[in-house]
């Protein structure tokens, strides 16, 4: 489609052939629709205070969608095809102008709790949505990555492709949610609920790779000898050159834990210079148990299902305390549990869920093990 033909639809001066020889054209390839979007914000943004002067298209919309399903025939049929599309595509549009974290449009500075958010260099909090598809820009409009879904990637082709300066940016996922995320050197992280992770935008002109993670990751790290990547979680470090482990880290957590699938990684106290003689080496099929309170590590053989099994949408549980069992439930269907049953703080439980509501989990533990409880709204009490 030629852009100079969709220009004129935009400026509203399309011929009646034109506009249906569009409408077919998008309806054809969601890669029409992917340019046609980007086309009309661009053009949107270059005029959006005339735009939006305009016509009330909330307004508009209503009346127009009145008159169709009341039958009036106040307009031709060709015009009331022309004037729905314009006034979806314009409410389209203009949801994604407001809605793109990336580039120089205002957001919203009332983010709701459950919204994936990401904290640019400059301090600026903007929302993610997970709808939509979008480039990721530099302040000079340089495209360095781009976000598609729930997956936000910042891979370059080279230095040309390099940011014009490096920040630090910090991307945090809500309960009940997941995201992924590509760093710069092709570094691939999902980011469990309740998670936040911050990385620069460029790893170039440094000898490390060095990252923070608060909550629960799973690392796909590109191999890169001379540039080993370090995880930084709570009092700990996690050295690696390319492997692939779990790493969770919540803040409430007794326990830092580290779940190797592939490699090796070593383990170090954070606050200590790395070491290999001082560092503890994790090989496949291990977990490492930093105790925070104590400073102390402990390496064991495990089960790597119990800690990859939420990459999927499941929770295994095997023989974990209650208390435990409570938080991992409460970050992945984004509920308040309160537990009035002092017995079961020091229980242990062995269970398993993939696509069970939050419902039918508290009932499971019912019929299992006798656990009382009631649901009002996202609060579930646990009763004696």
């Amino acid at each position: 489609m030629d852009d100079h033909k969709l220009t004129r639809y935009f400026e509203g001066k399309a011929t009646v052939e034109e506009v249906k020889e569009i409408i077919e054209w998008l309806e054809a390839d969601e890669a029409n629709e992917d340019h046609f979007y980007q086309l009309k914000a661009q053009h949107v943004a270059s005029t959006f205070s005339e735009t939006s002067n305009k016509m009330d298209l909330d307004k508009k919309w209503e009346t127009f969608r009145g008159q169709l399903n009341d039958g009036t025939p106040s307009l031709p049929l060709f015009i009331a095809l022309r004037y729905a599309a314009a006034v979806i595509l314009l409410l389209g549009v203009g949801y994604v102008l407001y809605t793109n974290p990336f580039s120089a449009a205002p957001t919203d500075p009332h983010i709701a709790e459950n919204t994936i958010t990401l904290k640019l260099g400059n301090g600026e909090v903007v929302a993610i949505d997970e709808l939509s598809d979008l480039p990721i820009l530099t302040k000079k409009g340089k495209i360095i990555g781009h976000q598609s879904g729930n997956r936000l990637s910042y891979v370059t082709n080279g230095k040309d492709d390099l940011p014009d300066e490096i920040n630090y940016n910090t991307l945090t996922v809500p309960y009940a949610k997941r995201f992924e995320i590509i760093l710069p050197d092709s570094t691939h992280v999902t980011l469990n609920a309740g998670s936040s992770l911050t990385y620069p935008t460029s790893f170039e002109n440094s000898d490390i790779r060095a990252v923070t993670l608060i909550g629960e990751a799973y690392f796909k790290v590109k191999k890169a000898p001379s540039q080993p990547f370090i995880v930084h979680a709570d009092e700990t470090a996690i050295r690696v050159l390319g492997t692939q482990f779990n790493v969770s880290s919540y803040p409430e957590d007794e326990l830092v834990q580290t779940a190797l699938v592939e490699g090796k990684v070593s383990i170090y106290d954070g606050a200590e210079t790395y070491a290999p003689e001082t560092s503890h080496l994790l090989s496949p099929g291990q977990v490492a148990n930093w105790n925070k309170a104590e400073n102390h590590i402990q390496i064991n053989e495990t089960s790597l299902d119990m800690y990859t099994a939420w990459l999927h949408g499941k929770i295994i549980f095997k023989n974990v305390p209650f208390t435990n069992i409570m938080k991992k439930l409460e970050r992945h269907y984004d509920v308040d549990i309160v537990n009035l049953n002092g017995a079961l703080e020091s229980e242990r439980y062995t269970a398993s869920f993939d696509v069970e509501s939050i419902k039918e989990v508290m009932e499971t533990f019912k019929r299992a093990y006798g656990l009382q409880y009631q649901i009002k709204g996202n609060k579930i009490t646990i009763h004696d």
